[in-house]
């Protein structure tokens, strides 16, 4: 029987897409530009076909206005973006009465929680001089108040960032006095300032979406558990014990010292009962705040109630006991040190830099995103790395050690109802009072009150059971890497625990890019193509409308690229062979390719759809393992790229090999259709129609089939190959190859 004839390609003419698919990520830009559209015009139609490609009609411009338009794009661009890097520009012209009310009262709050925390802090988790702590909590407000696009962020110590910077003193041999750890600390910061800066000015805070959630809670989690067994041995007054070692050998030393309890009974009395002291207010506080409000205030300011009460009683009790207390904390900002910048100290410390930067952006970002979607605005990644690039560089210049976004107080702030970045430099004004005024209370605090400080502090790192039920339930993958987080975390140093779960989050990315998921599609009466068995159709049958047969509707759920070609190829293959009949021609061993196992592997695979237990499944199922002699062969391939956001050169070649392997496989030219594609893809998947397999056919080699495609293309979506949806490529599929299923069924009669 003869082929149909082919379609004529219709007069070009001037064709508009439907709105929906007036995007400029889709094929449906590709619109004509015409001044007529009819034949006795004098105005001739302006069409331009470059080099045989589907490119856009282009309308004559003059070089001069071209320049003049770039120059001004660019002008606009360069001073948006210097308008970007100051934030505060923005806000502060709108600033007002009413936001100041709240921002005062949030700044005054945050002030008076900061403060021993930042003393805690510094002391008992970085090894430095209390002072330290404050001058980065002072510093560190303030800068980071200029260049925020979050109101809610307190910039300062934090817990786990201390603890990192304390172990990185320890490991890296700062030394063992407190004025070598302080050139140590101010030179991390002092580089960490630059990579972070660097990272923010040229826009790389994408970085920042390789990791997880998932990680990020678990690292969390597992660094707070980290630092409440560091602080039993201060809480307890036991001394000796190493923190820079992994939390299970810190648990181990202390266990191991019990025995010297005893000796510092006193310490261990005030820690605990500081410790009872601020968790009861806490819980305590919150559950009388549902009833009045006004308790929510008191249960914020319970860790500066703790510190003036046991404060006010070592200070009674002090010529009658022996405790570990604070000491002596320098008055106001005079005498800063400066950080060592000697290129050969630096190179010392930049093996430090990476795990502390990391950290540090990880824990800034989490807090901004989560606060800024809480209250309903969306900070700038990048201008908030700025931000804090801008705190840690110049802050090494003023005292101050690393710092980050703090959970803890990010949430008083937010809830005692912050307006504006302004109340960080009211925050500024009560660290700064404290710095001239407190600083002779602050030598009676006892150590082991701000072990219990930080201990209460740090347990709302804590992920909540809630939270890891939500994560079983929604990803299991996600549940395992916020247990091996976390696990790595509480056996090895914080330093290795961020390189495990960052390496370990690039590993699931990988994978997930290397080995995406790519279905066959079948026809429902009312949702379109969809994936059957992944999308639980596969026992409805009433939904499901037969494809032509002899047809595969195929999608990736992922670009072709380099690292899933392969396996989105090799799926499609093992798909093919359980789904159609081997047509190639038959070949002797000898006359056989080595390497070519194609006719072995469609015998193993209708072996298995005969041994596969048809009362067992549904007709779905059965359809698809019907046995050999009842497959169909296979006519045409129809690709739904609607999920395809890139097709690099590695992925065109794997089209262009499937091509060549499907040939073998049906014994003739097995056409490819593609619908949806997008627009910035058409060049590269304009070879494949035209590949070797179908040069090799004489039906549609030579030059009027590359002629016709090209004005079918260039009127619109529906070239020869590209479509508009699934269902047209499946109709010009079928259309195109009738002959082969005239002939199958001639040879089913016969």
């Amino acid at each position: 029987m003869p082929a149909p004839p082919r379609p004529q390609p219709q007069q070009p003419t001037a064709i508009l897409p439907p709105p929906a698919l007036q995007s400029n990520a889709s094929l449906s830009t590709l619109t004509t530009t015409t001044t007529t559209t009819t034949e006795d015009s004098t105005t001739p139609l302006r069409r331009t076909i470059l080099s045989g490609s589907p490119d856009m009609l282009l309308q004559e411009h003059s070089y001069e206005r071209d320049l003049e338009r770039l120059s001004s794009e660019r002008s606009k661009d360069s001073q948006s973006y210097g308008r970007s890097l100051l934030p505060i520009l923005g806000w502060l012209p709108r600033y007002n009465t009413t936001w100041l009310a709240g921002d005062l009262i949030a700044g005054l709050t945050v002030g008076l929680v900061v403060i021993p925390q930042a003393l805690a802090y510094s002391s008992k988790l970085a090894t430095l001089p209390a002072e330290f702590g404050l001058y980065s909590a002072f510093f560190g407000v303030l800068l980071y108040a200029l260049f925020a696009t979050s109101k809610d962020v307190t910039i300062g110590p934090t817990a786990v960032l201390s603890v990192l910077v304390g172990q990185t003193l320890a490991n890296y041999d700062a030394g063992d006095s407190d004025e070598g750890k302080v050139k140590f600390a101010l030179a991390l910061s002092f580089l960490i300032g630059v990579f972070q800066l660097f990272l923010g000015l040229f826009r790389f805070g994408l970085v920042v979406d390789f990791v997880p959630i998932p990680v990020i809670v678990g690292f969390t989690t597992g660094a707070g558990v980290q630092i409440i067994i560091g602080q039993l041995g201060t809480l307890c007054g036991i001394k000796g014990i190493d923190t820079t070692q992994a939390p299970w050998q810190v648990l181990g030393s202390f266990l191991r010292k019990l025995g010297e309890l005893p000796k510092s009974k006193y310490d261990l009395i005030f820690g605990l009962t500081a410790l009872v002291f601020i968790l009861a207010i806490k819980f305590t506080c919150a559950h009388l705040a549902k009833k009045w409000p006004l308790f929510r205030f008191v249960g914020i300011m319970r860790n500066g109630f703790a510190v003036i009460l046991f404060t006010a009683i070592s200070y009674a009790v002090h010529n009658s006991i022996t405790i570990s207390i604070v000491g002596t904390v320098p008055k106001g900002l005079s005498g800063l040190p400066q950080p060592n910048l000697a290129p050969s100290y630096l190179a010392t410390v930049l093996k430090a830099v990476p795990a502390a930067m990391i950290v540090s952006i990880l824990e800034h970002i989490a807090v901004a995103k989560s606060y800024g979607r809480i209250n309903g605005y969306n900070p700038d990644v990048n201008q908030e790395i700025v931000a804090i690039g801008v705190s840690n560089f110049v802050g090494a210049f003023l005292g101050a050690y690393p710092a980050t976004g703090s959970f803890s107080r990010s949430a008083i702030k937010s809830q005692s109802g912050v307006r504006s970045p302004m109340a960080a430099f009211f925050t500024a004004v009560i660290i700064l009072l404290a710095l001239y005024t407190l600083t002779d209370a602050f030598y009676y605090i006892p150590n082991s009150v701000l072990a219990a400080v930080i201990s209460a502090a740090v347990t709302d790192l804590f992920a909540s059971p809630r939270t890891i039920a939500h994560l079983f339930r929604s990803h299991f993958v996600d549940f395992i890497c916020f247990w091996i987080a976390l696990v790595v975390t509480f056996f090895s140093t914080i330093e290795i625990a961020i390189y495990s779960s960052v390496a370990f989050s690039l590993v699931v990315l990988l994978v997930r890019i290397a080995r995406p998921k790519a279905r066959l599609l079948s026809r429902t009466e009312t949702a379109g193509w969809i994936d059957a068995e992944g999308e639980g159709y596969s026992q409805i049958n009433k939904t499901l409308l037969p494809t032509p047969p002899g047809i595969i509707v195929f999608r990736p759920y992922e670009a072709l690229t380099y690292p899933n070609s392969s396996y989105i190829a090799s799926t499609l293959k093992a798909q093919i062979l359980k789904s159609f009949r081997y047509t190639g021609v038959a070949r002797s061993k000898g006359e056989r390719s080595w390497d070519d196992d194609t006719e072995e592997r469609a015998a193993r695979a209708a072996a298995a759809a005969n041994t596969a237990s048809a009362s067992s499944l549904g007709s779905y199922d059965r359809e698809r393992l019907r046995a050999p002699a009842q497959l169909p062969p296979l006519r045409a391939v129809v690709f739904d790229f609607s999920a395809v956001n890139a097709v690099d050169y590695t992925g065109l070649q794997m089209l262009l090999d499937l091509r060549d392997d499907l040939h073998r496989f049906a014994g003739r030219r097995v056409p490819f259709h593609f619908a949806h594609v997008r627009r910035d893809q058409l060049k590269t998947l304009w070879d494949v129609p035209e590949s070797a397999a179908a040069a090799r056919d004489p039906v549609v080699a030579g030059t009027v089939q590359q002629q016709e495609d090209a004005v079918a293309l260039e009127d619109g979506w529906n070239g020869r190959f590209f479509h508009l949806s699934v269902d047209e490529g499946v109709n010009a599929a079928d259309l195109e190859t009738a002959e082969v299923l005239t002939a199958e069924t001639q040879f089913l009669t016969s």
